[in-house]
């Protein structure tokens, strides 16, 4: 399940509802840790288009469960309109699939994540990098290793690439999560 034990059966209405059809479904997963839970979001989803935006139209969970679903789409200009809506939203679940699309080389979904990052729930994103150190690790991999389509795009200098920028914030986050845990763990002995 690619949210939490107390939105399973939301999701899992959602899930049936933008892919009746099981060719309409979900194509492999990679597994994350949100507040201790395992959480299986998939790799793609190829859900009609029109049924998805539909579905991103409802209020509250049920919206913004579409939404995330959205960023996993086959179709990049479709993950970056989930995306766009879904950078305001506040909730731990959905660090995740924000965080996996700065991994995936798409310049444009990957800019609109560094511009959100001063309204970003740093706290959040922190604890969840915490959480899932391998993630992390798998992800900034991935944004090196598109150093040479990032200096074919006209980045000579990979330092300045909108990627490599997010995930320096992104370990800053990290860093500024570990002290506060360090800090709490300090109080409770």
């Amino acid at each position: 399940m690619a949210f939490p034990r107390a939105l399973a059966p939301l999701a899992m209405r959602i899930a049936a509802e933008l892919a009746p059809d099981a060719r309409q479904g979900a194509l492999g997963a990679f597994d994350v840790c949100v507040d201790g839970e395992i959480l299986a979001i998939p790799v793609r989803v190829y859900y009609l288009p029109a049924r998805l935006m539909q579905a991103i139209e409802a209020p509250g969970d049920a919206g913004l469960v579409a939404l995330c679903l959205g960023t996993r789409h086959h179709d990049g200009f479709v993950r970056e309109a989930c995306l766009a809506r879904l950078l305001d939203a506040r909730r731990d679940w959905i660090v995740p699939f924000v965080v996996q699309l700065v991994g995936e080389y798409i310049p444009q979904i990957v800019r609109r994540i560094e511009d959100a990052l001063p309204g970003l729930d740093h706290a959040a994103y922190g604890r969840f990098l915490l959480e899932n150190p391998r993630f992390f690790a798998r992800t900034e991999r991935r944004v090196i290793s598109y150093g040479y389509t990032y200096l074919a795009a006209g980045y000579p200098d990979l330092r300045d690439h909108p990627g490599t920028r997010t995930i320096a914030a992104f370990r800053r986050m990290r860093a500024a999560a570990a002290v506060s845990s360090d800090g709490a763990q300090a109080r409770t002995t």
